[in-house]
């Protein structure tokens, strides 16, 4: 990607010899950041004999980049994903018939808002325009749960839906993003999120990550790259390394490597030939043996 005054080249390669995977030519695109520039003012961008277009959106891995970087039409497209799934799934429960309200609450988690917000953490930074625009699909979805009609306050029907506030959901989903970014090592790609002060606050991006969750990483973070640990952090040992050589007496003898209060919680599931599924726990005390 290469950044100009006036455009953001998007270019994909097309041959495969080169080490990077082909496209097709409509999968990439100029994108202009100027909206008083005409598109046909721009001359076309030809590699290996393939031209591709000026365009004022381009999709890279689910996302939509607009020429303002606002991720508005992101949001519009999203808000409208959001509804087309809802729509396939609307004929399960009118108002208070049809399916239960708390299937219906599960399908909207586990459907239908992650079709609309997926990849958050990189177009959300809870701009008006997007927030906007996502809230009437989100409070759309919250009544088709709770079959209320059209005139129920929306801070009523999102708590009868058991449904987050919508900002709250996209922070958080952010914010879980946002956590691992901080151990990744200073050569890696991405990097650890760190504070931009030239760039505008009302932008995407790591600086906003950071913002997120920087009261959450003061002080000295634990080392995930090497096998030591942050200062004061007791590293656990594995019961058993090789996992051939007498499993009972190991596990007992790493029991034993653990502190008084330490607690240990061992769960397992099974499943049965008719689909249902079960799981249980056993909670050990290492203190009272």
């Amino acid at each position: 990607m290469s950044h100009s005054r006036s455009t953001v080249r998007v270019t994909q390669t097309l041959d495969t010899p080169l080490g990077v995977a082909s496209a097709a030519p409509a999968a990439a695109g100029i994108l202009l950041l100027h909206k008083n520039n005409s598109l046909s003012s721009h001359p076309p961008l030809r590699i290996l004999n393939t031209t591709i277009p000026a365009k004022r959106q381009i999709k890279y891995l689910g996302v939509l980049i607009d020429e303002s970087l606002t991720f508005s039409y992101h949001a519009a497209m999203a808000a409208a994903r959001g509804s087309k799934v809802l729509g396939s799934l609307s004929f399960l429960r009118h108002r208070s018939c049809g399916i239960p309200a708390y299937i219906a609450h599960h399908l909207a988690m586990t459907a239908i808002l992650p079709a609309m917000f997926w990849a958050s953490p990189v177009w959300w930074a809870a701009t008006p325009a997007v927030t906007t625009t996502l809230k009437v699909t989100y409070n759309t979805v919250a009544r088709w749960i709770t079959g209320l009609p059209l005139n129920t306050r929306t801070t009523n029907l999102i708590t009868l839906a058991h449904l987050p506030l919508m900002e709250v959901y996209l922070d958080h989903l952010s914010l879980r993003y946002a956590i691992p970014l901080h151990f990744l090592p200073p050569h890696h790609a991405l990097g650890p999120p760190h504070s931009q002060p030239n760039t505008h606050a009302s932008l995407p991006g790591l600086h906003h990550l950071y913002n997120l969750s920087k009261h959450l990483v003061q002080g000295k973070l634990e080392d995930r790259n090497t096998t030591g640990t942050a200062e004061g952090v007791i590293k656990p040992t594995r019961p058993n390394l090789d996992k051939t050589t007498r499993p009972l007496e190991l596990h007992k003898k790493w029991l034993r490597t653990h502190l008084d209060y330490t607690i240990i919680i061992y769960t397992d599931g099974s499943k049965l030939d008719n689909g249902a599924v079960g799981c249980g726990w056993a909670i050990y005390h290492c203190g009272d043996q």
